[in-house]
This record gives C-alpha cells, sequence and structure tokens, in this order.
C-alpha cells in the first residue's frame, strides 16, 4: 500500500496510516496506489480517500456518538434499498465477509465509492433536482415497514425554552452587560419558537404525511454532474416525521446566504426567492403526493423553528457555531427570523409561483 498522507488541520480528527492499513485489508478492492487525506465534513469524522485497482473509494471512521453499530446498521439498510433502487448516492462497498461496515475494537468504519461530483451553484435547475431527489427519497420510504433508527427533527424538540433560559449564563458568566444583551436575545427567540410551533400545530402538522428522512438535506450533502444530482451523501440523520419538515429544512438551508465567517453582522437576512420556487417545484415533480396547501402554510413557520433549535445545541455545548461567537450568530438568527415573519405569505406564493 501506498504511503498515507497525513496533511490536516489540528483540530480535525486523525486517521493513522497503520489503522488505514488495518482496515482496508478487510476488503477487496484491489492493490491500494493512493491513500490521501480528504478533509471535508465533520472534523470528527476524518476520511481518506483511496485509489486502488479497482477504483477510487472513501473510508470514514465514524464521529463519537453516530458510532453505534445497531444504528449505523438500520442507516445502511435505507441506504442499500436507495442504492438497488438506482438512487444517486455514494455506494456502500461490502467488506470480505460481507458486512456493511467494518469494526475495529470500539471504533467503526465505512468504505463508500469515492463521488466526484461538484457542489451546488445557486442556479435554479440545480435547486430544483434538490427538490426531486429528496421527493424520490420520502416516497421511496413511505411504504418502509422495517425499523428506523432512534431520533426526531427540530420541530419535536422539547425543552427549547429552558435551553434558551440557561445560554446567557453559559455563553457569559463573567459579563453581565453582554448577560443582559443575551437574555433578551435568548428571552425573544424562545417566544418565537412557541408561536411557530403552535402555528404549524394550528395548521394540522399532526396528520401530515409521515416518512423516513433525510434528516440533514443543505448543499454540502448533495454532490452534482451538471444540473443532475450524482449523489447525496450523509445519511447519519435519518428519522421518521413529517415530510414537510424535511422539506421546510432543506428549503433553506439551499436558499440561505451566508457571507464572510468573520462578519457574520452583515450576512444578508433574505432567503433567495427563485430558488424557493425551483426547489419545491421540483419536489412536486418528485412525488406522486404533490404538496398539500396546508403543509406549504406551514414551511415558514417550520423554518423558522429550524433555525432556533440547531441553532442551540452546538452554541450551549461549545459557546460557538462552527467558528462564529455563539452571541454574534444567535443575533443573526433573530433578525433572519425578522425577515421571514412579516413575509410569510409571500414566502408561501413564491413557492408555490411556478405551479
Amino acid at each position: 500500500m501506498a504511503a498515507v498522507v497525513m496533511v490536516q488541520p489540528q483540530e480535525r480528527a486523525r486517521l493513522g496510516g497503520h489503522e488505514v492499513r488495518e482496515v482496508l485489508d478487510r476488503y477487496d478492492i484491489g492493490k491500494v496506489s493512493e491513500a490521501r487525506v480528504f478533509d471535508r465534513g465533520s472534523s470528527k469524522s476524518p476520511k481518506v480517500r483511496i485509489r486502488s485497482l479497482n477504483g477510487e473509494y472513501l473510508l470514514k471512521r465514524c464521529a463519537p456518538g453516530q458510532d453505534d453499530p445497531v444504528r449505523i446498521a438500520l442507516r445502511h439498510d435505507f441506504q442499500l434499498s436507495l442504492q438497488e433502487d438506482g438512487y444517486p448516492s455514494a455506494a456502500i462497498i461490502r467488506s470480505r465477509d460481507g458486512e456493511s461496515f467494518v469494526q475495529r475494537g470500539s471504533r467503526i468504519y465505512e468504505l463508500f465509492e469515492f463521488v466526484g461530483g461538484r457542489r451546488f451553484n445557486r442556479s435554479p435547475l440545480q435547486a430544483r433536482q434538490a427538490g426531486y431527489e429528496m421527493a424520490r427519497m420520502h416516497d421511496h420510504f413511505r411504504s418502509w415497514s422495517g425499523a428506523v433508527p432512534s431520533g426526531s427533527g427540530f420541530h419535536a424538540k422539547t425543552g427549547v425554552a429552558d435551553a434558551m433560559q440557561q445560554l446567557p449564563v453559559r455563553l457569559c458568566p463573567d459579563d453581565p452587560h453582554r448577560r443582559r444583551g443575551m437574555t433578551t436575545i435568548c428571552k425573544s427567540l424562545a417566544a418565537l419558537f412557541e408561536d411557530a410551533h403552535a402555528r404549524i400545530e394550528a395548521l394540522g402538522h399532526s396528520d401530515a404525511i409521515r416518512t423516513v428522512l433525510h434528516g440533514d438535506w443543505h448543499p454540502g450533502n448533495v454532490l452534482y454532474d451538471g444540473n443532475d444530482i450524482c449523489a447525496v451523501l450523509d445519511f447519519d440523520s435519518i428519522h421518521h416525521g413529517s415530510r414537510v419538515a424535511d422539506l421546510a429544512n432543506g428549503l433553506l438551508q439551499f436558499t440561505m446566504q451566508i457571507g464572510d465567517l468573520d462578519d457574520v453582522d452583515h450576512w444578508p437576512d433574505s432567503l433567495e426567492l427563485p430558488l424557493l420556487a425551483s426547489i419545491r417545484a421540483g419536489y412536486d415533480e418528485g412525488t406522486f403526493e404533490p404538496l398539500e396547501e396546508n403543509e406549504m402554510a406551514m414551511i415558514p413557520w417550520l423554518m423558522i423553528e429550524a433555525l432556533i433549535v440547531e441553532s442551540i445545541a452546538p452554541i450551549a455545548a461549545r459557546g460557538r457555531f462552527g467558528s462564529i461567537p455563539g452571541d454574534r450568530f444567535l443575533r443573526h438568527i433573530e433578525r433572519q427570523i425578522g425577515w421571514i415573519r412579516p413575509r410569510v405569505d409571500e414566502l408561501v406564493a413564491q413557492m408555490g409561483a411556478s405551479s
């Protein structure tokens, strides 16, 4: 085997050369000619790109908290089902003993076919395909009768008000002035969450169409070949829930406008409206049951919920959202909700514009 080149930022988890060799010995992929660090995705889940006689592969060590073998086996059942149906995804490579992953001590490894697609270019055609492939996945799993990994999405999250109440002290333990400002923001976000949640329930969310959801549908988890999706990635967050919650989060992630990471105070608050219509139109093309009016009406409120819930956990744990200080990121979330909320009817109308 060629030497493994380990050039990574210090903060990222690493795969050792001996570790790579021992794991790959469990697979029948031919003689390895190159193994290089692949530093995309979660810093807690190290990856190595492999070139061998039989093709190109991506070796991944599952991150702590994502390495339960029972959950991984269930997740692989879903991925293999999609794979067999011709769905665009990175194919799981089975080990010599026929398993879909390899366990080495307490650590678990997955090997995938490497897919060299391109990232989302924010065009309406690519956005439309994102909606189309999400719908195909949802429809594929509507009749799933097997077990589903435990977990729930942002709409089912409990304890949001309590978490918001604790954040100011955790973020600003020694700065009373900053803590007062954070308390005001957190109270506002808690109230906005409760209001959005109540509106979603009033629109009939409990009766909304349910299926198995991807749970993390964002541009970083989709690869394109031209305007077509060649691979949907990262099924670590799959769970059962309403299809409209998965779609709302996807719409948010694909239409948000992110600026310089060092200047979050000047990020745009608006969403890219033409992309909303493209994704929704693609979704209806890909499903046997087009979105219902009440589902469409829920989407802006579900976006508000997602903005709040998906921010809390990393900020509560580390005081930051990625590299962005938690208080500055929460101010941006408050501003973005301030842009969405008065435009709910406009957003719903925009999503239906290309019907």
